[in-house]
């Protein structure tokens, strides 16, 4: 009996790009969740997809028209991680992680963006699904980093399911295929030169997507079914360590053993069952392709069981999620990290303020200074004038008098601001002395929220 739901309970996918079989070219995720629509379907339940508008008519437009459309199901089952925040709390919510996005995002220059998706969908999901086991562990360390409680297993592994083919009549002149979505972490550049460089005219090798124009669903397919065998080699770096692919499986799918790269999550399967050839160079990969394709047909076969729709269905079919607990979370501890670094930033721009500040006010009280020593010297002038000009007439011994006192008034004014100078002096510094305590005070909180 396929979980413990009973038939008939709704269940919302929700997912990106045009949902494979319907007219136009599609999308891993909108592959994945025909797929995940399939079995629950096959399980008894209700199901309803939903994409973005864009992609397809009726769909949603943003993150609050999705919430408001996704209100009602018993569950939600989301293949497009990025829409994981808002669909948070509405019910269970089970987030496929099937393809490494921060990884991908390396190529994109968009890394940043993708690892606060990423947290953001881990701390928003209940339950959460992979593709391959690979790719389970890229994940874990993350999801511990959300407060899960990776002590216990967390997870399903979902396998990419294939699709059967049947085959189709073959041309005389061996039809060798390569394609996929042009992503920009898959560069074919260098084997494709190197493939059209060795094979000459006996073979014909036919691209879609890498380098030239997509295919419809059944039309790529069909492509496939005809064709003798695959191609499927890269450059090499992490993200294809890590990837289990549609085209991958649309190969077996049709019957046709894969020329492959020897670091793929599939390669020691198409090496045990002699499915395809992974160890040889190029080019000696392609010779041996050429002369033994109907030798490894039967080890394709067996490799295509691992993946068939009933293996893959089957954990999909016994998904019962249910909101987990979150005693917390990566996002609370973020709030509060970054709560102290702009509080710190704050704090630092207020001290170099004041220190500034207190640079201004000390070169005020310098020219004070030189102000007061000036009328000093004016105030000491006068008086010498005023003793050699005892004998003058009194006029102007009074008219020096007076000049005397506004002077003297002059510089006791000046005594006084220096010394309302020097006080606001003393009170910029003990302000500079509090602010740098709160400093220190933060740094030994970053301190601990680092460790």
């Amino acid at each position: 009996m396929p979980g413990v739901y009973h038939p008939g309970v709704r269940v919302l996918v929700v997912h990106h790009g045009l949902l494979a079989g319907r007219d136009g070219p599609t999308t891993g995720g909108a592959i994945r969740a025909a797929q995940h629509a399939r079995a629950l379907r096959r399980a008894g339940h209700e199901v309803l997809t939903l994409a973005r508008a864009q992609d397809e008519p009726g769909g949603f437009t943003g993150p609050r028209h999705l919430a408001s459309k996704a209100r009602g199901f018993d569950w939600i089952l989301c293949v497009a991680p990025e829409e994981a925040p808002a669909l948070r709390g509405i019910a269970p919510l089970v987030v496929d992680l099937y393809a490494p996005r921060m990884l991908e995002a390396a190529w994109q220059g968009q890394q940043e963006d993708a690892a606060q998706r990423t947290l953001l969908a881990l701390d928003a999901a209940d339950e959460v699904l992979f593709s391959n086991p690979r790719q389970r562990w890229f994940y874990l360390g993350l999801l511990a980093a959300c407060g899960w409680d990776v002590s216990r297993p967390v997870g399903h592994v979902v396998p990419l399911a294939t699709e059967p083919v049947a085959r189709a009549k073959r041309s005389k002149k061996p039809v060798i295929v390569c394609g996929g979505y042009p992503w920009p972490w898959q560069d074919a550049r260098d084997t494709l030169a190197r493939a059209a460089a060795h094979l000459g005219k006996r073979a014909e090798l036919r691209v879609v997507g890498l380098d030239g124009g997509l295919l419809p669903r059944a039309d790529w397919q069909a492509l496939c079914a005809s064709a003798d065998f695959a191609l499927d080699r890269y450059a090499h770096h992490v993200e294809r360590e890590l990837a289990l692919s549609f085209r991958q499986l649309d190969y077996l799918s049709a019957g046709l053993p894969i020329v492959s790269d020897p670091w793929t999550p599939l390669a020691e399967e198409l090496r045990r069952e002699g499915a395809g050839w992974v160890d040889e160079s190029l080019e000696d990969a392609l010779d041996r392709a050429l002369e033994g394709t109907e030798l490894a047909r039967d080890g394709v076969a067996r490799v295509a069981a691992h993946y068939r729709e009933e293996v893959a269905y089957a954990a999909v079919e016994k998904l019962s999620p249910v909101s987990r607990p979150r005693p917390w979370t990566a996002l609370r501890w973020s709030r509060h990290a970054a709560a102290a670094v702009l509080s710190a930033r704050g704090d630092r721009r207020r001290r170099e303020a004041a220190e500034g500040e207190v640079v201004q006010k000390r070169a005020e009280v310098e020219a004070l200074h030189a102000q007061v020593a000036t009328l000093t010297t004016s105030v000491a002038q006068l008086s010498a004038a005023m003793a050699d000009v005892a004998g003058f007439r009194l006029e102007t011994v009074n008219v020096l008098g007076s000049r005397l006192r506004g002077q003297t008034e002059e510089a006791e004014h000046l005594r006084r601001e220096l010394a309302i100078a020097r006080a606001d002096l003393d009170k910029k510094q003990l302000e500079l002395d509090q602010l740098r305590a709160e400093r220190d005070r933060l740094g030994g909180v970053l301190r601990r929220l680092g460790r």
